[in-house]
């Protein structure tokens, strides 16, 4: 035999590289997957307050007129019946809904960053939509490059029209559609 030293060594686990490639592209699916659910959670959210809210403003105002008995027994007192007084709410929300308005777009040639979206954030009491009003604390909004318009449905059945213009000012009215289009037409000095 041979006096060599033969050295054998144990055979070694051979082990994979990960591609950068591959990290990088499982980092990113991570990611956009974490993002898909926070957004989701976020609509989810979103929507839950806005029908909490929704179901508030519809609990008060389905009392209004029956504090003890019913509506007619109230309508000979004459103090709830007035369209005026009832809807006080509806015409102090398009208010509040112009406020917000000039709060988004200040700074900015357009109204277009007055939408439901970016006034929602402004003015978290209420809910903005860019469909008909149905009910007080619900304001359908419009805008246009010159101007910007807001309306509320009141208790009795009474749309609230609000349009703002810097070169007309604030000016008001009725309506039936009850829609922030239809407001971009308001011409009155008042309610």
């Amino acid at each position: 035999m041979d006096q060599t030293f033969n050295f054998r060594a144990a055979p070694v686990p051979l082990h994979r590289r990960l591609s950068p490639r591959a990290v990088a592209l499982a980092v990113a699916a991570c990611l956009v997957l974490s993002g898909f659910v926070s957004f989701s959670r976020w609509v989810i959210d979103s929507e839950r307050r806005s029908m909490d809210r929704v179901e508030r403003i519809e609990g008060t105002g389905s009392i209004v007129g029956t504090i003890s008995g019913s509506d007619d027994a109230l309508a000979g007192s004459g103090s709830v019946t007035d369209p005026l007084t009832i809807d006080a709410a509806a015409r102090a929300d398009a208010r509040t809904a112009l406020n917000a308005a000039r709060e988004a777009a200040a700074g900015r040639a357009t109204f277009f960053d007055a939408g439901p979206g970016h006034l929602a954030q402004t003015a978290d009491s209420l809910i903005f939509v860019d469909g008909p009003s149905q009910a007080p604390g619900v304001v359908s909004v419009a805008s246009v490059r010159e101007a910007w318009g807001a309306a509320v449905m009141g208790p009795s059945g009474t749309c609230y029209l609000l349009r703002f213009a810097p070169g007309d000012g604030v000016t008001y009215g009725t309506g039936s559609a009850c829609t922030g289009d239809e407001a971009l037409t308001a011409r009155g000095a008042s309610w």
